[in-house]
């Protein structure tokens, strides 16, 4: 049974905090670039910058909203921080009384490329994936690799997206299914399954990388690149293997890489097969994915599809609709609507399916929409609280004091995290 708390000390949760991106697209040198492939032994593709309006910047937004959720989590280190942090606590709720715990909390990055122009590498620091290092090919640790690291209970990854034309701009969170729903969508490309199982499921609002292509056919190439590392064609029997994405479990150091020399069975039946015919889950990583808790952070779930990762997402959501008019409104401060939480982006995320972590990705706000920078930067120390006090809800629970007249109300419901027993120590090698 997984048990956070000592009998000396007060329960201990560990949090990272991921605020997107940091690094360079346009750079001359292709060493720079993200998602280097041991196989090919090159950069799959560009760094992805983050999107950006006029001097708003994604990378700056997030990293000053990220640094002060951490600041803010790291009251609970002490008894006079914990004093402040209950203040808020009790903006929240009506109880007076809190259960007390510590966050152990960590950030991915506290600067951006910009910050250090002189260097070699911008981008070594912001990586999501390993990558060799250029002078001495030592393999170095990318994000993943260092939050899985921490071992953390949750992780929050802080981005923002830009909006179209007549999008009102809010929020939304950003999930990837489980193996059961890839599954599903493997069977439907062998005919073993009607199209109308995904298009009638809860999955079938695929995010569209692809232009020109259906949310079906979207998501059966992102089903290929998941199974096999490529893509598949338009009509969703082929492997297109002149669109290779990579094996991206053996991109990370993690408990989950498969044995060295695994590069020799690619193509072969078995798990590096380059067909749905061949395929064959065997290995560390795909006994993972078909495992119970997998499908418990990633499928069905409080909030219907998306597990645990949609339920921490969404609540976290609703603490910030909820808790910036209450904040602002004991300050007399008066505040527009927010905009509302969006529906789901959902593909192959890698930091929903590669960390062993609960994983509350949020757009939590959309560049070109000025409310939306608003409230991200000139009210972000509320921002900030309404985050970390979700997070304090999502391990202890909080009876919120409810607002009819707010259109989200924060459910105050605790996670389940005791089934998950030793999942989030696992996800690393024990040293001996």
């Amino acid at each position: 049974m997984w048990i956070p708390i000592s009998l000396y000390s007060e329960p201990n949760f560990r949090i990272v905090i991921d605020p997107g991106h940091g690094g360079v697209a346009k750079d001359p040198k292709s060493i720079h670039g993200d998602k280097y492939d041991s196989v090919t032994q090159t950069y799959l593709e560009t760094y992805k910058q983050g999107t950006e309006h006029g001097s708003v910047t994604e990378r700056k937004v997030v990293l000053d909203l990220a640094k002060e959720v951490h600041r803010i989590l790291k009251l609970t280190e002490t008894e006079a921080g914990w004093k402040e942090f209950e203040g808020y606590l009790k903006l929240f709720s009506k109880k007076n009384e809190f259960t007390r715990v510590k966050f152990t909390s960590h950030l991915t990055r506290e600067s951006s490329f910009d910050d250090d122009v002189s260097s070699d590498d911008p981008n070594a620091p912001y990586r999501l994936y390993d990558f060799p290092d250029p002078k001495t090919s030592v393999r170095k640790k990318g994000r993943l690799s260092k939050i899985n690291e921490q071992r953390p209970h949750l992780v929050l990854s802080l981005h923002l997206n830009p909006a179209s034309k007549g999008q009102k701009g809010g929020m939304a969170a950003v999930l990837t299914p489980g193996y059961k729903t890839f599954s599903l969508l493997k069977k439907i490309s062998e005919k073993e399954k009607s199209p109308n199982s995904f298009i009638k499921s809860a999955w079938s609002d695929w995010l569209v990388f692809q232009s020109g292509w259906s949310k079906l056919e979207n998501a059966t190439a992102d089903t290929w690149i998941y199974l096999h590392g490529y893509w598949s064609k338009k009509n969703g029997k082929e492997t297109d293997l002149s669109k290779f994405e990579g094996y991206r479990q053996n991109m990370i150091s993690w408990r989950y890489a498969d044995d060295p020399n695994w590069e020799k069975k690619i193509g072969n039946k078995g798990p590096y097969a380059k067909s749905h015919e061949d395929f064959v889950p065997s290995g560390k990583f795909w006994e993972r994915e078909m495992g119970k808790k997998e499908e418990w952070r990633r499928e069905g779930g409080k909030e219907g599809f998306g597990g645990d990762n949609h339920y921490v997402t969404k609540e976290l959501m609703r603490f910030v609709q909820y808790g910036l008019p209450i904040q602002l409104k004991e300050k007399n401060s008066a505040y527009p609507e927010l905009g509302p939480i969006q529906k789901p982006y959902i593909s192959t995320y890698s930091l929903p399916t590669y960390t062993n972590a609960l994983c509350a990705f949020i757009e939590i706000g959309y560049v070109n929409r000025s409310r939306d920078i608003k409230y991200l930067t000139q009210n972000k120390k509320e921002t900030a609280i309404s985050l970390a006090v979700g997070i304090y809800s999502l391990f202890v629970g909080l009876e919120v004091k409810k607002n009819p007249n707010l259109p989200y109300n924060p459910k105050g419901k605790k996670v389940n995290w005791e089934r998950y027993e030793n999942y989030f120590d696992e996800v690393i090698e024990s040293k001996p």
